[in-house]
């Protein structure tokens, strides 16, 4: 996925994308790399991987996400760094 609109002026970094359970589904993919850019914050994230994967849609707006293995609070917006893994993990249910 590329930027477009304002972020063109931006410099691009590489993002690898893991998703789990239901994201997974639903994207038919279990990793993907996304061109963000540069200073992207994990709610742009998301915004960008429903427009890359239109059935994902709400599960990557409200899915946990955690950058480089340690889960990011839903409250924080943290800003992503060249390489970063950021993991989409939806909630699991069943019984």
């Amino acid at each position: 996925l590329h930027a477009t609109g304002e972020q063109k002026n931006k410099v691009l970094m590489h993002l690898k994308v893991l998703l789990f359970a239901s994201a997974r589904e639903l994207a038919g993919t279990g990793a993907c790399e996304l061109e963000v850019p540069s200073g992207c914050k994990a709610s742009l994230l998301r915004k960008l991987l429903a427009e890359k994967y239109p059935l994902l849609g709400a599960t990557a707006l409200e899915a946990a996400i955690a950058i480089n293995q340690e889960y990011v609070s839903v409250d924080d917006d943290p800003e992503l760094k060249a390489g970063d893994e950021i993991a989409l993990i939806p909630p699991i249910s069943g019984g």
